[in-house]
């Protein structure tokens, strides 16, 4: 014997069935696409994720780079601070030493009073890229006074030296443009 045809039971009586419900495909493609929406937001987020942790990981490398540099720029702040010129002109680069003397730096530190008392230095902006280092910050005088302050460095024989440092000028000016640095 064959079993039922569709719609009729067991007994032969004949069942009304009824036509699936006519939403009834559309609810289920809209469940797919709010499945493959959140899907999309979920590897949305993975790679956002994924992106923040290899900034991270780029800044901290770069921070770690540059310390070598900020302790040599330190260094040399402490020397000039403690009246240790030799050892501040030991900490710049072979290039610098050889357009600049040992008596021409000190000539140029008398000139820069600020520079005598320096205090407080701060290293807020950092670059190191293939054996180059450029440091942005700031310190202050005896007096309270902020200078900015921009030094470049380069790797000489595996070791950071100062290759140059600029000191804006805290002189106002009649002139719009207050941007002024020394070079020394």
């Amino acid at each position: 014997m064959q079993g039922p045809v569709r719609g009729q039971r067991q007994d032969g009586a004949m069942q009304d069935s009824l036509p699936a419900y006519p939403r009834s495909v559309g609810r289920r493609r809209r469940r797919g696409s709010a499945v493959r929406f959140r899907h999309a937001v979920e590897i949305l987020w993975a790679g956002m994720i994924v992106a923040l942790v290899c900034v991270a990981a780029l800044l901290a490398l770069s921070w770690i780079q540059s310390q070598g540099a900020v302790a040599i720029v330190r260094a040399q702040a402490v020397a000039i601070r403690e009246g240790k010129l030799e050892s501040a002109y030991d900490l710049f680069s072979d290039d610098y030493r050889a357009s600049m003397s040992l008596s021409m730096f000190r000539r140029w530190l008398r000139r820069q009073p600020p520079l005598a008392g320096i205090h407080n230095l701060q290293i807020w902006g950092r670059s190191v890229w293939r054996g180059t280092a450029i440091l942005w910050g700031s310190f202050q005088d005896d007096l309270g006074h902020s200078y900015p302050v921009r030094y470049s460095l380069i790797r000489e024989n595996g070791d950071w030296r100062i290759d140059s440092f600029q000191v804006r000028a805290d002189v106002p000016e009649t002139l719009p443009n207050t941007e002024h640095f020394h070079y020394i």
